[in-house]
């Protein structure tokens, strides 16, 4: 009985400490903002006043794009930080730049330091996406999400549809009836990451070649030449001539509002993004993200992660990296881990963090933050975890730019993503010639 209100300490107290500089300072630069800024803010609060030989200094960078383009110029200025926090689309870059000098392997650095951090404890689909090609970790996991479907109930209930689609083809047939009621049926944000990388994953078809770039630097996205992809956005073209679907731009948030404000069914957002909706939107579920069951037989396959990692960057000295190999471990712990989880709403890492939330019934009391271990943990995928990839956020931005017109009927589908796989291309053979 102690030990579980000990737990629940942990996952429930949010204080705010003061730092302390007269210890061995370690740096963690970070892109996030506002309360997710804070939650980091007070995991370095904890560590700190866990013990007296280190102080970890968390410092706020802006947008991840910022964090990432600060860490660079940091480096090559010589006065980069220990630990930084680098998104999903930047994974490949990072583990390029072990070879380089740059990055320092975290099981590298977990077996020189001898910390009590087992790199098999971390979720497969989680570790594996940061890891080199022989399966090495090499960020160490900590804000992952995933696309998740959030519903309106009581539009649902308004309208008289009793339960969330699985697929759709399910959506396909509620839309008109939530649209004659007067409400939008869906709107989703970034379509790079959602209806681009994910659709990919969930249908459990390559994104790229070379097996996702894990086998081989990759030269092309398989976009105009996926029979399924080129499928969905015809729909999705069909939903938005319809009005069953409602794009408000590329800005995450514009897509959003309209969940938030009841105007809309569903919104597909990020696993991350349920925090800010409580006690906004009354009666809200979390969901997997719908999946064609024309193209999966009915099978449902497992979504790539988003959010970010923690990357070692080298420079440092022998006791600030003993120091640095202390906080790794403290956020590796499953109390740790499920603070965070709980707080955010991203996932649990570690399996031990997900065996503490089911010891303590934690999913009975917020089924809100199920639905995203479920997805990320589902099997029979044959495709990557994951995909290796450089210029990344410079494809996202390809993507993105084709999206609106293609909507618009200004490109058809077919040419939209033939321009998405030809600006890729070039982007992906700049990256090659940088290894």
């Amino acid at each position: 009985m102690k030990k579980i209100l000990s737990i629940f300490t942990i996952l429930f107290t949010f204080s705010f400490t003061s730092h302390s500089y007269s210890k061995t300072e370690i740096h963690w630069w970070y892109g996030n903002s506002g309360f997710l800024g804070d939650v980091i803010i007070e995991i370095a609060n904890r560590f700190n006043a866990s013990q007296d030989q280190y102080t970890v200094i968390p410092t706020g960078k802006g947008s991840y794009e910022d964090n990432m383009a600060a860490t660079i110029a940091a480096f090559r200025a010589g006065d980069q930080p220990h630990y930084s926090q680098v998104y999903d689309a930047g994974a490949a870059i990072m583990v390029a730049q072990v070879k380089n000098g740059v990055v320092i392997g975290f099981e590298e650095m977990a077996k020189k330091y001898g910390i009590n951090v087992d790199a098999d404890n971390y979720i497969p689909g989680i570790k594996n996406f940061y890891a080199d090609s022989d399966g090495k970790m090499i960020g160490v996991p900590f804000n992952s999400s995933t696309c998740l479907m959030y519903a309106n109930m009581d539009i649902l209930k308004e309208v008289g549809i009793e339960s969330v689609p699985k697929t759709y083809e399910e959506f396909e047939a509620m839309a008109p009836k939530i649209k004659a009621a007067g409400y939008i049926p869906l709107v989703q944000s970034h379509s790079p990451w959602i209806w681009t990388e994910n659709f990919f994953s969930r249908h459990n078809l390559l994104m790229l070649d070379g097996n996702n770039g894990y086998d081989a630097v990759p030269k092309k996205t398989l976009f105009a030449e996926t029979d399924a992809f080129v499928m969905h956005w015809k729909k999705v073209k069909e939903w938005y001539d319809a009005g069953y679907y409602g794009y408000k731009g590329r800005a995450w948030g514009d897509n959003q509002a309209p969940f938030i404000a009841g105007e809309a069914a569903f919104w597909f957002g990020s696993a991350a993004s349920f925090g800010g909706m409580k006690g906004v939107v009354p009666n809200f579920s979390v969901n997997h993200i719908p999946y064609w069951d024309s193209v999966t037989g009915g099978k449902e396959y497992p979504t790539f992660i988003g959010g970010a990692a923690n990357w070692i960057l080298n420079g440092h000295s022998e006791e600030e990296y003993k120091g640095l190999a202390k906080f790794i471990e403290f956020m590796g712990s499953p109390e740790m881990d499920l603070y965070y989880h709980n707080m955010t709403g991203y996932s649990a890492v570690t399996k031990g963090g997900i065996e503490l939330a089911e010891t303590i019934n934690f999913y009975r009391t917020s089924p809100y933050h199920k639905a995203v271990g479920e997805q990320l943990s589902l099997e029979g995928s044959t495709i990557p975890g994951g995909y290796r990839a450089g210029n990344w956020p410079q494809i996202r931005e390809v993507i993105y730019e084709n999206v609106e017109p293609m909507l618009n009927g200004k490109i058809s589908v077919e040419k939209a993503l033939g321009n998405m796989d030809k600006g890729a291309a070039k982007l992906l053979k700049q990256f090659a010639k940088t290894l």
